[in-house]
């Protein structure tokens, strides 16, 4: 498993997502400035990776307050 980075509306999304055991789940850590503010994990109802991406994306959007489509995916 990799960790990734999603940077969106100034906040820094670290993340990682496996299918290790036959369903997706997802780990994350959303910083502000350096500051970590959130972290959690989640299951995850994806087909893929990209697909797992952007659930944790809409999980870290709904934390900060943000709507999933206010701005594109990008990796």
């Amino acid at each position: 498993m990799t960790m990734k980075k999603i940077e969106f509306d100034g906040y820094l999304l670290v993340y990682q997502a496996d299918d290790s055991e036959g369903r997706w789940k997802g780990s994350y850590a959303i910083l502000k400035d350096r500051t970590e503010i959130s972290r959690g994990s989640l299951p995850l109802a994806a087909h893929s990776e990209d697909e797992a991406a952007f659930e944790i994306l809409a999980a870290a959007r709904r934390h900060t307050g943000m709507s999933p489509a206010a701005s594109a995916l990008t990796h």
